[in-house]
């Protein structure tokens, strides 16, 4: 064999193999860009997990809390109430949490005793469509105990 077909062959084998290595490389940047901008919880879409949102019910009691005890958890709680709370403080006496109720999607009830007083009250949250697990506490309002949540916290307790 000459050295100029064995070059010419050389140099052909050799053009072919970057291509392969540029399309193959090229593939994996592209597949690497579609996992990590893949935001959908396919695993977790319809699990029990999201379907009965345990987390809802920890963040509506975590959150509830901190605002009782007169430190807010910045991490769970609104920008906006943050600031509301800054100019007025929320003075809610619960020396212990009864019961909390997840009610619908972004909405909770928590129930509390302090001072001898049984107390409801509606927090809302808002969430995100991006993150299942986040949630931020937006409103809180209190609402009448009607007998049957009453007799509900005796029965758990």
């Amino acid at each position: 064999m000459k050295y100029e077909t064995f070059e010419a062959e050389f140099v052909k084998q050799n053009k072919q193999l970057r291509l392969i290595l540029g399309v193959a490389i090229f593939l994996m940047i592209l597949i690497l860009f579609f996992i990590v901008t893949d935001k959908k919880y396919f695993v977790l879409k319809n699990s029990k997990l999201i379907n009965d949102k345990p987390l809802l019910t920890w963040a509506c009691e975590e959150s509830f809390q901190s605002i009782a005890n007169g430190k807010p958890e910045k991490d769970l709680i609104d920008e906006l109430i943050l600031n509301e709370l800054k100019k007025s403080p929320f003075k809610v006496d619960s020396d212990e949490v009864l019961s909390v109720i997840t009610l619908k999607e972004n909405l909770c009830r928590i129930i509390v005793k302090g001072e001898g007083k049984v107390r409801s009250f509606i927090v809302s949250f808002k969430s995100s469509s991006n993150f299942a697990f986040y949630y931020k506490l937006t409103e809180i309002n209190e609402t009448e105990l009607n007998q049957s949540e009453f007799n509900l916290t005796k029965d758990t307790k």
